[in-house]
């Protein structure tokens, strides 16, 4: 029986599930940095920061959830996400 034809376990399951949302998380930090950056690079405008707050928001809520599902450390996690950032943008 080929390695592909096996059942997946329950631990394979949960690491894919990991890695997956590890790399939403990785999006959405993309996206609230971009949304940062637009508007920085614009005059002041009252309500220019609202995507930016929400985008943000969302981040942050996720990477909450997301210690709780998977465990680790915050500030790993984050460090982490912010080295895949910097990674792709040097690609």
């Amino acid at each position: 029986m080929a390695e592909t034809d096996s059942p997946e376990t329950p631990e394979q399951a949960r690491e894919k599930a990991r890695q997956a949302d590890y790399a939403r998380l990785v999006e959405l930090k993309r996206s609230a940095e971009a949304s940062r950056a637009e508007v920085q690079a614009s005059p002041y405008v009252q309500g220019a920061w609202d995507p930016w707050r929400k985008l943000a928001e969302e981040y942050q809520s996720a990477l909450t959830a997301h210690v709780k599902e998977y465990g680790g450390n915050r500030y790993d996690v984050e460090k982490g996400i912010w080295a895949a950032l910097h990674e792709a943008e040097a690609a």
